[in-house]
């Protein structure tokens, strides 16, 4: 690949090898404009950029802010100040005194209400697995269809998920209306090789909702979301009094009750046949309409029976079939059974908490990225007493994630500095800014997490907050400063222009240290000529 010999506007191509990113050999002339070597350079490699070129700073239309929504079940690294999450306010247990106004709550309060916190990160903690020990109100065992059978109602609900219309996240390891324990859960403040740990049974949501929840039927594959209380803890006390003031913990949790109703699914229909041959559905023909037979298992769904000597009448069958009656196979069409009518109005069948995370920071934040940037620090090949000083056109010298306020405030989250010259984030010429190395906690000529791709743990900096920028620019406006020998020069992205920053969406996968840009995304200098193209 063809490197850059630049003495004033003059611009002459030498063929040499790729030494490192900012690799300094020798003195720098301190008159030499930088900016304009660098722009040089670029229309050099790159090409002349199209005058419409908004280096990915433009109008946002869906990539540049798509959350990446998931449970995370790395435990041990939730508190861990030195892991993506920042150090995570863990909350602990609950204590039985807590469990049991809770239980109480549920037990006793018919039909709660539905509070939504309108958390987006948050952790879920299981509270009590209906059925274990239920309250003289809330039966939590309901009575099967055959009238001897008890369905406890827990047994059946499955798939736990935070749900918003169409969004719907699974909450992992939430399945019988209890959750898989977790050995690995790091305190605040511990250390992750030595903990300390405690055992709980909780996962962490990431970029999800709490608009609404819902359950499957183990036996179905309809969702419940409109059995769902969700309270806060100050809804608890200020019903139960002063017994539940334990709850009062500094958590700030919120309590989420489920009622079991049976759901008409696949599962309950009688099919023709028997085994591998009951492949056909067995319906009762009435009126020119079909309508499906019950199972004659009686005892897996619960449901009002009516029980006849002989095959109702006529009239009698109308009613059945308008209140939504079906009929049990091999009953002779004696048997009748309105599936459903178990929910009894108490949401204690499970119940679980909500305690919003935050960062152990200063401002506590709920960082999500809403654009990445990338960028080089505008070093260029030039020859210094014989030698060189090289630039390999990663766009690694500073990666940086952004996440906009709504009051012209932002946060930036430190990704990877491949640079090795002091670089400043969110500040002016005066080095009132973040140096990114500082922040690191490492030397100012080292290179940090500049291997992207290589599947390798890295740790990043807690997120730190700018100002002077907004979702109208995308993070365009956010300065960042590289230094040469005592001389600040500021990055810029100006439409049409060589821009020394790009900005990308969240997931983008940036160079590794020594892999020019075009190497990675062969594409790149055509959108640099052609905003139009798709270059990754």
């Amino acid at each position: 690949m063809k490197k850059l010999l630049i003495a004033g506007a003059a611009v002459v191509t030498l063929s040499l090898s790729f030494v490192s990113c900012s690799h300094e050999v020798g003195e720098y002339n301190a008159s030499t404009d930088m900016q304009q070597r660098y722009e040089d350079a670029f229309i050099e490699l790159f090409g002349q950029p199209d005058p419409e070129q908004d280096w990915g700073f433009g109008p946002k239309t869906s990539t540049a802010s798509a959350r990446t929504r998931t449970e995370n079940a790395n435990a041990n690294e939730w508190a861990d100040p030195n892991k993506a999450y920042g150090g995570l306010k863990v909350p602990p247990p609950l204590t039985d005194a807590q469990i049991a106004v809770v239980k109480e709550y549920f037990q006793t309060i018919k039909n709660p209400q539905y509070q939504d916190p309108h958390w987006t990160n948050y952790f879920i903690q299981q509270v009590y697995k209906g059925g274990t020990d239920p309250g003289t109100n809330s039966t939590e065992k309901y009575m099967a269809a055959d009238g001897q059978t008890y369905i406890v109602g827990s047994a059946h609900m499955d798939h736990l998920a935070a749900i918003n219309g169409s969004f719907v996240d699974h909450i992992n390891n939430f399945n019988h209306g209890d959750c898989s324990s977790n050995s690995s859960v790091l305190d605040n403040g511990g250390n992750a090789n030595d903990g300390p740990f405690h055992t709980d049974k909780i996962m962490y949501m990431k970029e999800s909702t709490t608009a609404s929840f819902g359950y499957y039927n183990s036996n179905g594959s309809v969702r419940r979301t409109e059995y769902t209380g969700l309270v806060s803890y100050q809804t608890i006390i200020n019903k139960l009094g002063t017994k539940a003031n334990c709850l009062n913990d500094g958590w700030n949790r919120s309590f989420m009750g489920f009622d079991f109703e049976q759901m008409v699914d696949d599962e309950i229909y009688a099919k023709i046949g028997y085994g591998d041959n009951a492949n056909d559905w067995a319906y009762y023909n009435y009126n020119g309409q079909q309508y499906h037979y019950l199972n004659s298992d009686m005892n897996m769904y619960c449901g009002d029976l009516k029980e006849y000597n002989n095959p109702p009448s006529d009239d009698e069958l109308a009613k059945l079939i308008a209140n939504k009656y079906l009929p049990v196979s091999g009953s002779a069409d004696k048997k009748w059974v309105k599936v459903g009518g178990c929910a009894d109005g108490y949401y204690s069948d499970w119940i679980v908490t909500l305690t919003e995370a935050k960062a152990n920071t200063e401002e506590e934040v709920d960082f999500h990225a809403d654009i990445r940037i990338i960028a080089e620090d505008l070093t260029i090949s030039e020859p210094i007493n014989g030698k060189v000083v090289e630039t390999d056109f990663d766009f690694n010298d500073v990666v940086f994630d952004v996440m906009f306020n709504d009051d012209g405030t932002a946060w930036v989250q430190l990704i990877a500095a491949g640079g090795t010259l002091p670089l400043v984030i969110g500040g002016t010429d005066d080095l009132t800014g973040k140096e990114v190395h500082d922040l690191f906690g490492v030397p100012r000529n080292k290179m940090v997490n500049t291997n992207a791709k290589t599947g390798t743990s890295r740790s990043y900096p807690k997120p730190f907050k700018v100002s002077g920028t907004s979702k109208s620019d995308w993070g365009k406006n956010i300065p960042v400063y590289v230094q040469k020998n005592g001389v600040w020069t500021q990055l810029t992205a100006n439409q049409g222009q060589p821009a020394a920053k790009v900005g990308v969406d969240p997931t983008f996968d940036y160079c590794d240290e020594r892999v020019p840009i075009e190497n990675d995304y062969p594409e790149f200098p055509n959108w640099v000529k052609d905003s139009s193209v798709k270059w990754y």
